[in-house]
């Protein structure tokens, strides 16, 4: 190029648009090249003469890098620390396992965040580059006690799927012997080379019914490191925590202004059994907000807040007049349904719930708005 050279240009590529991936070529291979293009921005490098194999690979590897990284930053701060002894030492533990590289199993009941840990890790990790693959063995239909050589073969393809990132397996207590075996394997033998692949193990079992269903070996090396979820009853200081956190999410996500939680309404919150935890808290953080019109969650939603499936199945769909005034303006009650829609990512079921409305209901009023589904 004539008045500049490639990193010249590399630079204001990078100045003209961050996202562009850029692959150096150059006549000549050296290391200080490189590391000067990496420095500059550039995704990869390669030295003529050019092989398109490798050229084409280099080129997958670079769009498979850019996937996984929009990937990684929904994954950021997925990890929130409520104050306390109890999360503090949990946190530590999560930290330790990013800086190792090693492997966890995080033990927790329904809604404690055991998926938020696995993506805390691999957000903050050297994992982030890889894929970030799920397997919820509650959900395989591979036979539990299927022969030795099904579960490696299907193991196996796990892990090329995950090569170079993070594996979550979720309810570690549905397995049997045979998968047990290769899972130790892969936990106890794998090279922490690029290929490397960190496990994040989840179950909603205690230590000592797992100890019952486990491998000791399995047991022993899983046991020894894990971290266990609290729950949220009881705790109104990490109650009141959420709350706040969720109810300023919810501000952001629905364009409120909300900016207090009557007392009432926290005491309610203090009392009750909170069986689906932080998950449970932050869909009625939501809910709560799109019952107020106001600046304050007051008392009066609590009813309709805390109503269960039955219940609303049983009583009137309606929401009572002096919760909601105008609700029967068709504008106003078809704003409701778009924006219970797009909490509940298109959901008809959660949309319904949240709105306090059974699901025909809902379709029938998507039907005479005219709501369209995205």
């Amino acid at each position: 190029m004539p008045e500049a050279d490639g990193f010249s240009f590399l630079s204001w590529i990078k100045k003209f648009d961050s996202d562009i991936l850029v692959i150096m070529m150059t006549g000549y291979a050296d290391i200080e090249t490189a590391v000067e293009s990496m420095k500059l921005g550039a995704v990869d490098y390669i030295a003529k003469p050019i092989e398109a194999e490798v050229l084409y690979k280099k080129i997958a590897d670079a769009l498979r890098y850019q996937e996984n990284q929009k990937i990684t930053g929904q994954f950021r701060d997925a990890l929130i620390r409520p104050p306390g002894d109890v999360y503090t030492e949990i946190l530590n533990r999560v930290n330790e396992v990013i800086h190792d590289d090693s492997h966890l199993l995080v033990i927790g009941d329904q809604g404690t965040g055991k998926t938020s840990v696995a993506r805390y890790v691999y957000s903050r990790g050297r994992m982030d580059s890889g894929p970030f693959v799920t397997v919820d063995l509650n959900q395989q239909t591979i036979n539990r006690n299927g022969e030795r050589g099904d579960y490696e073969a299907w193991f196996m393809d796990l892990l090329e799927k995950a090569k170079g990132g993070l594996l979550l397996i979720k309810n570690l207590q549905k397995t049997g012997i045979n998968f047990q075996t290769v899972l130790l394997k892969a936990l106890s033998a794998q090279k922490k080379d690029d290929d490397f692949v960190q496990i994040i193990l989840t179950t909603g079992e205690k230590k000592e019914q797992l100890s019952s269903v486990l491998l000791p070996k399995l047991a022993d090396l899983l046991l020894k490191s894990h971290i266990e979820l609290p729950t949220l009853k009881g705790n109104e200081e990490v109650i009141l925590f959420f709350a706040e956190h969720f109810l300023d999410v919810a501000n952001r996500e629905l364009n409120k202004k909300i900016t207090k939680i009557d007392r009432e309404v926290l005491e309610a919150f203090f009392k009750y059994s909170w069986d689906e935890n932080i998950k449970e808290l932050k869909n009625l953080i939501f809910k709560a907000c799109l019952l107020t019109e106001g600046n304050r969650v007051s008392g009066t939603i609590l009813p309709l807040l805390f109503r269960t499936q039955t219940e609303e199945r049983m009583e009137s769909v309606q929401p009572r007049k002096q919760v909601i005034e105008g609700l029967k303006k068709e504008n106003y009650e078809k704003e409701k349904i778009i924006e219970a829609l797009e909490i509940a990512k298109g959901n008809k079921t959660v949309a319904a719930s949240i709105l306090n409305i059974d699901r025909k209901t809902l379709y029938n009023k998507i039907k005479l708005y005219n709501v369209e589904l995205n």
